[in-house]
């Protein structure tokens, strides 16, 4: 009898999978969160007092400057703004390639032990819980861009999971919460029971966890492209005892039955798409939610009315590799959403994501923006 109870219980979690972080290794990220903060901070609040300067030379008014090139004409000349430009791009080159503190580096100094890990982990995997697909048919957006100079994407090499987890938890302070975004929009969404969810393009499944923590009754899904991403998702979730579904597929031809979810969330995810693809995700989305379902997200756009923040906000495009940024800006989302059979199209400004910044004696700016979609079927 203790045999065939000892059988029946779940195994024990394993031990976290960690990658060896120096002191150095830890600083030296530290010191680039606390360089991009400042160029996100004070010297953009500097960079808009010349601003100021420059349009009133030009005979104008910053705050009544529309047209975003017009904005970007007098930009390019301030040496703030130059330099804005030329810090964001190699602070990110920084983060990842720095030959001996870079992310990359830190994990190929552990690949053999890493990959082993996460190769038993695979094929120790409940099929239902992590099924990849070798053979499936990468679409190109997705397989030839180094999205947030990830060189090569994040689906090639096995430990590419691994390094997306530390660039993202890099992004914040070390004493903050990496999940808080995620925290932030659950906390914004239609409240109620939600039976099945499905996390659209969950990465390394931070998202998705952070969900079964705070709603247990969910059967919680995760659907990606990238099989590394997915390993590693699997085995995080492994860690907490928790039991939820990974699947690799291409979201434009997903296997779930129609009306399966009550729920598809998703974070930042339509800037990552070209726009000759997403009415088809859109179609796909819908068909998989049930009636009176949510498809629903946040994700940063243009200030409407903001010439300034719009130059901003455009540059990462070339800066990080956001490939598809500007054309998303250029987006229909709703005419879509509709189109692909959202009765309900809700897009609002998500204060709670959109920073200003102080500048002494003059009033606050904004350097980003963020939109909620909630969209129901």
């Amino acid at each position: 009898m203790n045999a065939v109870l000892q059988a029946a219980q779940p195994p024990a979690p394993p031990a976290p999978l960690a990658v060896s972080e120096s002191r150095d290794f830890r600083s030296y990220h530290a010191f680039l969160r606390a360089a991009r903060t400042y160029l996100e901070g004070p010297l953009v609040a500097q960079m808009y007092d010349h601003y100021e300067q420059a349009a009133s030379q030009s005979g104008r008014e910053a705050s009544d400057i529309q047209a975003w090139r017009e904005a970007e004409a007098l930009l390019d000349e301030l040496p703030e703004f130059q330099f804005y430009c030329w810090a964001y791009r190699h602070l990110q080159r920084f983060k990842y390639h720095r030959p001996t503190l870079g992310i990359f580096a830190t994990l190929e100094a552990e690949r053999e032990r890493l990959t082993q890990e996460l190769k038993t982990s695979a094929a120790d995997a409940n099929p239902e819980e992590l099924r990849l697909n070798p053979g499936l048919k990468i679409p190109e957006y997705f397989q030839y861009v180094p999205f947030h100079q990830h060189t090569g994407g994040v689906a090639k090499d096995i430990l590419d999971g691994l390094a997306y987890e530390i660039g993202r938890r890099t992004t914040v302070p070390a004493h903050a919460d990496p999940n808080g975004i995620y925290r932030i929009l659950f906390e914004a969404l239609p409240q109620g029971p939600y039976a099945r969810v499905l996390d659209w393009g969950t990465g390394h499944g931070a998202a998705l966890m952070t969900w079964q923590q705070s709603h247990p009754e969910s059967e919680c899904h995760g659907v990606d492209l990238s099989a590394p991403c997915l390993t590693l998702a699997h085995r995080r979730a492994r860690e907490r005892g928790m039991t939820l579904y990974f699947s690799q597929q291409d979201l434009e031809h997903l296997d779930y039955p129609d009306e399966y979810f009550d729920l598809i969330f998703f974070n930042f995810m339509l800037h990552e798409l070209p726009p000759a693809h997403t009415p088809a995700l859109l179609r796909e989305a819908a068909r998989i939610l049930k009636p009176g379902g949510y498809f629903a997200g946040h994700e940063f756009h243009l200030r409407p009315g903001d010439a300034f923040q719009n130059v901003l906000q455009r540059s990462h495009a070339w800066t990080n590799n956001e490939t598809y940024s500007t054309a998303w800006y250029d987006t229909p989302i709703a005419d879509w959403a509709r189109e692909a059979g959202f009765s309900d199209i809700k897009i609002s400004p998500f204060e709670r994501l959109t920073r200003s910044v102080l500048r002494p004696g003059g009033k606050p700016i904004n350097a980003n923006y963020w939109n909620l979609y909630v969209f129901t079927k």
